[in-house]
């Protein structure tokens, strides 16, 4: 499109300066008004060629993103983005005995009642906590986590050799990428040392997207696109999406933690 443009333009300029030729010389009326009749028909082409054309088709492919897309028109376009929201469920043999999980896997919340279950070697025994089911080796992914009506909960992405039994640091040195939130406003990126953030809006859904080759988890608010924190680290081995949706805390805490899937 550029080069035609800049052709027509060069064609313009040429007969624009013909005219001015013409009029300088002050040729036989007859005789000039048949050159120019000639330059018109030339001019008339040139303007039809340069009207205003859509420049962007429908049909182009929007491409791979580095990140989600900076602004709210992105539920509207979901179908379109590469990486799209991602339909993750619950893996229930990773699952600490104190949570339980809702039929469809895509829901957690602790209980009281701790459950008889397996001490499967991926089962957390120590850290309330639950996996995805699918794990990550490349690419770019994203997911969204509904955590509205929440006092505290964990969400976030780690490495598959995590220690599962027992207690360990929860730094990315250690496997875990995580986003957490105590007290309803305390909420920490837990890095090293572990970041303070400030809530701007109401946090009732995180997103987390991860590019596997690119060495970023980074976290959103999912209503507003608004970026809240990037983890950047190099990836070795699988990676799983992470969720502790924390103690029910006497009814306080007892919303479950809910994977947001395409509408």
């Amino acid at each position: 499109m550029e080069e035609e443009l800049t052709i027509h333009q060069g064609q313009l300029e040429t007969t624009l300066k013909e005219l001015q030729s013409l009029k300088n010389m002050q040729k036989d009326a007859i005789a000039a008004y048949k050159d120019i009749t000639s330059l018109l028909d030339s001019l008339e082409q040139g303007t039809k060629v340069l009207i205003p054309r859509e420049l962007i088709s429908r049909k182009l492919n929007p491409g791979l993103y580095k990140g989600p897309i900076q602004y709210m028109m992105w539920r509207e376009m979901q179908s379109s983005l590469s990486p799209g929201l991602s339909p993750l469920t619950l893996d229930p043999k990773t699952a600490h005995p104190n949570l339980m999980l809702s039929k469809n896997q895509t829901s957690v919340w602790h209980d009281d009642i701790k459950q008889v279950m397996p001490d499967d070697p991926e089962r957390f025994d120590s850290s309330v906590a639950v996996l995805g089911s699918k794990g990550f080796t490349s690419g770019k992914w994203y997911w969204e986590v509904d955590v509205s009506k929440k006092t505290k909960w964990t969400v976030g992405v780690v490495r598959e050799s995590i220690i599962r039994k027992g207690s360990c640091p929860l730094t990315p040195e250690q496997g875990f990428w995580l986003l957490r939130l105590r007290n309803q406003t305390d909420l920490k990126a837990l890095d090293l040392p572990s970041c303070s953030l400030k809530l701007t809006n109401n946090l009732n859904k995180v997103g987390i997207y991860l590019d596997y080759e690119g060495g970023q988890v980074s976290f959103y608010n999912a209503k507003t696109m608004t970026h809240i924190y990037t983890f950047s680290s190099t990836f070795m081995e699988k990676l799983y999406p992470y969720f502790c949706p924390c103690l029910n805390d006497g009814g306080e805490n007892k919303e479950p933690l809910h994977i947001l899937h395409p509408q």
